[in-house]
């Protein structure tokens, strides 16, 4: 099977400069280090916007999660807001949800955050040390669970001056994650993506680019390549 690095190099040439440079700018900026975990949002602007600011800020990997609600993601993905983020859904019926998308979380070092009126953190108070971090925002209505909160290990307060009891989820989400990913941006801790990450998100991007000429350029430099290895 021809390497995966090889596989980029190659298909990378059916596309303009201009576009390839592009894809390797934005992989280059782009992280795990900070996830959004998305609990029983129902408004379907309310995702997509959510989607766009995860994309905008160079995050990664989205985690749908349906405990009372099922996530409507037709008008999203209709405007082209998950082409470019890795979403995970659990959604599973009579399943506590939740509970598989924390215990995954946490087998790959996240810590739980957050966004809760009465938290011990003022958000321009929160000192980013190197830890992965999954910013979880809670449904329209009821916003964070009970038990994602007591999940936490970092309850973000924003600072309010007005009347308004609460910021709409998508501008609070936008406001944290803008935060804490300008801080880590900022600091001496890693937070990009390792080569061979990038390498496969590369991969993945330039496929959707090249549309449905993807699969049979993949196949034809597959053959290719194999014919040259004998």
């Amino acid at each position: 099977m021809i390497p995966s690095k090889e596989l980029l190099k190659e298909l990378k040439k059916h596309l303009t400069v201009e576009r390839v440079q592009r894809i390797e700018e934005v992989a280059s900026q782009r992280s795990r280090k900070l996830c959004l975990v998305l609990e029983d949002i129902r408004q379907e602007h309310n995702i997509g916007a959510l989607l766009r600011t995860a994309d905008i800020l160079g995050i990664q990997d989205v985690h749908l999660v349906s405990q009372k609600y099922e996530a409507r993601l037709a008008k999203a993905i209709a405007k082209g807001s998950t082409k470019w983020v890795s979403l995970f859904r659990y959604q599973e019926r009579d399943e506590n949800n939740l509970d598989h998308c924390l215990e995954s979380l946490n087998t790959q070092g996240y810590q739980l955050m957050v966004a809760d009126p009465e938290g011990e953190t003022a958000l321009e108070d929160f000192s980013y040390q190197g830890e992965p971090i999954a910013l979880l925002m809670g449904s329209e209505w009821e916003g964070v669970s009970p038990q994602a909160k007591a999940a936490a290990k970092h309850r973000i307060r924003i600072p309010q001056y007005g009347f308004t009891q609460s910021f709409n989820v998508s501008v609070a989400a936008a406001l944290i994650l803008n935060r804490i990913n300008a801080v880590m941006r900022a600091s001496d801790f890693p937070y990009q993506l390792s080569e061979e990450e990038r390498i496969e998100l590369e991969l993945d991007w330039v496929m959707k680019r090249l549309g449905d000429s993807a699969g049979p350029i993949k196949r034809k430099i597959e053959e290719d390549w194999l014919s040259k290895s004998k």
